[in-house]
């Protein structure tokens, strides 16, 4: 039983990967079929993906790399139970993803955003609250107005 255990423990180290920090030993051809070893890929391990950062200060389109230039305010008004929303974070974005600006909410749970003539997807989020709206802005485009609803926690597979 032994003998058993100790090959297939010699099985296993001699199938295991070398890890990507030992450096790898040259081994002489002792017969002419080992001059022409295959070729060996190595992937180094991907690195982890951070944590997208919530920005600090609202993002200034003209700042922004694909700045559009000037365009004309948009007023976001943001509601929780038909009463406005002060401090809520309003994204902008292009409906190809692009940022094109955000803004927080003020004391009359709006905040203005200047971007040009588009379609645009505009998210809201605060206190685990959140709402979205798609819609196209024209130069006659006036207030928007966005209703938050609580979100629903995320089921593990």
């Amino acid at each position: 039983m032994k003998s058993v255990c100790a090959e297939l423990l010699v099985l296993m180290c001699a199938l295991a990967p070398v890890p990507a920090s030992l450096p790898a030993k040259a081994v002489e051809p002792s017969s002419p079929q080992a001059a022409n070893p295959p070729a060996t890929q190595r992937q180094d391990p991907a690195p982890p993906k951070a944590k997208p950062k919530k920005p600090e200060e609202p993002i200034d389109p003209d700042a922004s790399a694909g700045a559009r230039g000037p365009g004309s305010p948009l007023t976001v008004r943001v509601l929780f139970k038909n009463k406005t929303v002060e401090g809520a974070h309003v994204v902008v974005k292009n409906v190809n993803g692009t940022m094109a600006g955000s803004c927080y909410t003020g004391p009359a749970g709006d905040c203005k955003v200047s971007i040009g003539p588009d379609s645009y997807v505009i998210g809201v989020t605060s206190n685990g609250r959140a709402g979205a709206l798609s819609l196209r802005v024209t130069e006659s485009t006036g207030q928007v107005e966005i209703k938050l609803a609580r979100m629903k926690a995320e089921s593990a597979p």
